[in-house]
């Protein structure tokens, strides 16, 4: 018989702590019991709220989705050595910790990394690497040889585009999958674009020039960011800040239009049981 959920007397005064994937994977990766015996841990210590890393930066994710695949392993720090450790446990990583939240009487929150699509490790992981027909997705970088795709380029750490239109609706579909877990929160680490050289792809190009009202500009990308500038400079291009301004609003758009307004139209119209039909009104009006 399930145990009823244990009051937290520090309910009062939040403090979270974060549960890194990479970090834990030793830990937590095969085993509920290590996770039971920590959360528990940190409740007596004083936390409140757990926010676990499920989507970490190798793009791959541990929660249940048809959209991409699990992580089956992570490298991580153990005594001196940098070590390869495996996922064999077919189990729930995420459910496991809610499950034991709820028991434990704790806040359960879900971290992903959003706008990443892979990482160079063990010869490349993620989206990125296994499937060529989302090369476009890749965010392309104001390099000094050029315009160059992320994935030919030493950064480990691959990044989608975040204005290509298929990565937006890519990741709130894998975001809707998240939101289907009894939590109580949602954080977006790395929702944003890579760098200062990001991204210069023509699809952020041809949404830049509609945003600036329909202009064609000329000496692209030096109007905007000389190739190769990794800091902001002291005199600005013609079109710097205006770009800085549309990066901003890709952001803005994606978290508050594409993610946040439809969880809140689901949640909302199935609360007040609002038909799908009136639903475009709902959305409106949020």
């Amino acid at each position: 018989e399930d145990e009823e959920p244990t009051e937290n007397p520090n309910a009062s005064k939040p403090r979270y702590i974060w549960i890194d994937a990479a970090a834990n994977f030793p830990d937590f990766a095969n085993s509920k019991e290590n996770i039971a015996r920590d959360l528990a841990l940190a409740k007596d210590a004083g936390f409140t709220d757990i926010v676990v890393d499920v989507r970490p930066t190798t793009g791959d994710v541990l929660f249940k989705t048809n959209l991409v695949d699990q992580v089956k392993f992570m490298y991580a720090w153990i005594g001196s050595n940098y070590t390869k450790v495996e996922r064999t446990a077919t189990w729930d990583y995420l459910q496991a910790f809610v499950d034991e939240a709820r028991k434990q009487g704790l806040r359960i929150h879900a971290a992903i990394n959003t706008f990443v699509g892979g990482n160079q490790i063990d010869g490349g992981t993620g989206l990125l690497y296994r499937d060529q027909s989302k090369a476009e997705w890749a965010t392309q970088m104001n390099m000094q040889v050029g315009i160059t795709s992320v994935m030919n380029t030493s950064e480990s750490t691959k990044f989608f585009n975040p204005a290509h239109p298929e990565v937006q609706t890519f990741l709130c579909d894998l975001l809707k999958d998240l939101a289907g877990y009894d939590l109580d929160g949602i954080f977006l680490d790395r929702g944003r674009f890579l760098n200062l050289q990001a991204d210069f792809s023509e699809e952020s190009r041809k949404q830049f020039e509609e945003y600036m009202g329909g202009i064609r500009i000329q000496n692209y990308p030096n109007d905007i960011l000389a190739p190769g500038a990794s800091s902001l400079p002291a005199t600005y291009p013609k079109y710097l800040t205006k770009w800085l301004e549309f990066r901003a609003k890709v952001i803005y758009d994606f978290i508050c239009d594409d993610f946040y307004i439809p969880m809140k139209v689901k949640e909302i119209a199935t609360v007040l049981q609002v038909s799908k039909e009136q639903r475009r009104e709902l959305q409106e009006v949020l």
